[in-house]
């Protein structure tokens, strides 16, 4: 607590001063034990305006509405000198924006991908991208973000499906049992976005109005942006696939295919004799998790080590054709 900020005892102080405004004799300048202790509380209760004087070593108790408006009077003027401050700056930079746009537009005419060094510089780039979206909008994330990170994306997707873009994401099956995501999920579809689930999505790519492609680069979060339109329109037909095999998310969390699209997964994982590590990596889930999956699929086919729930998947034909488990379908 800091020296100015108004403590319990003053507002004792406060409170008798309301009931009788003489007891500010005994409070600041009468002897006996506390009497240090009140006279702080008295300077404090002043310098909050909440006391008047009314006489040597007497005060009256003030109004906290009027106190409030005292305190605040200049800060409330200082505050309207920094907006006009802040509008005049608008308005004085605004022309300059068309010029920095033209420049660079004739900066990046020279090439078709645009790296970006790091995390901060790929949400920078986004943002500013995000301003001129116009049609669509197509995302494909095999983990999400922390919270803050959803929250700031959703500012962004917003205002994108406010300005009637065509947003289109898909997210993995995990994301319907982690609160937070389910909730982002949810809020998505509220306002407007056409959201699936797939079982495996091999890798980040944002597509925006079919002219611009961003997928990952580098180490630090850094990606690379495309507009080569034979590297977008690929990545497109890519997105399009990956689309094509994802699930819907109703809101209602794990359905019964969603499980089977990760139980088939897992055994197909298993026939090719993938590791624990890499497996939960590829659904993007914990070993543990994994392993309560395993246990699952175990109880359900009635087996107790993974051989004989190979040979029991094998027999019921759980493989299917054998499609890669690393594929999106």
């Amino acid at each position: 607590m800091s020296e100015d900020e108004l403590r319990p005892e003053d507002i004792d102080v406060y409170r008798r001063l309301l009931e009788a405004p003489s007891a500010a004799d005994a409070a600041t300048g009468g002897p006996g034990p506390g009497t240090e202790l009140s006279a702080e509380s008295v300077n404090r209760l002043l310098a909050h305006r909440l006391l008047q004087e009314d006489g040597p070593h007497r005060y009256e108790a003030v109004s906290p509405s009027l106190a409030a408006a005292e305190l605040t009077a200049s800060l409330q003027v200082q505050v309207h000198r920094l907006m006009r401050r802040i509008d005049t700056a608008r308005r004085d930079l605004r022309p300059l924006g068309p010029l920095y746009e033209e420049h660079q537009r004739r900066r990046q005419a020279d090439t078709t991908t645009e790296l970006l060094a790091d995390g901060e510089a790929v949400r920078e780039r986004l943002a500013d991208l995000s301003l001129r979206v116009q049609h669509s909008v197509l995302t494909a994330h095999p983990t999400l973000g922390s919270g803050p990170t959803l929250r700031a994306a959703l500012d962004l997707d917003r205002d994108l499906l406010d300005r009637g873009v065509v947003y289109r994401t898909v997210l993995p099956h995990t994301a319907r049992r982690q609160r937070e995501a389910l909730a982002h999920v949810r809020h998505l579809g509220d306002l407007g976005a056409q959201v699936r689930t797939a079982v495996v999505i091999p890798g980040r790519m944002i597509l925006l109005d079919s002219a611009y492609a961003l997928v990952p680069a580098g180490k630090d979060g850094g990606g690379a942006l495309f507009r080569d339109p034979a590297v977008v329109g690929f990545l497109e037909l890519i997105f399009e696939h990956i689309w094509d095999h994802a699930k819907p998310v109703d809101g209602a969390g794990y359905a019964a295919d969603v499980f089977e699209d990760i139980e088939l997964t897992i055994l197909r994982h298993l026939e090719r004799g993938r590791s624990d590590e890499f497996m939960s990596r590829r659904l993007g889930i914990s070993t543990r998790t994994l392993r309560r999956y395993l246990a699952g699929i175990c109880e359900k086919l009635d087996v107790d080590t993974r051989f004989q729930l190979g040979m029991a998947a094998a027999r019921l034909d759980l493989f299917g054709d054998g499609d890669d488990p690393d594929s999106t379908g």
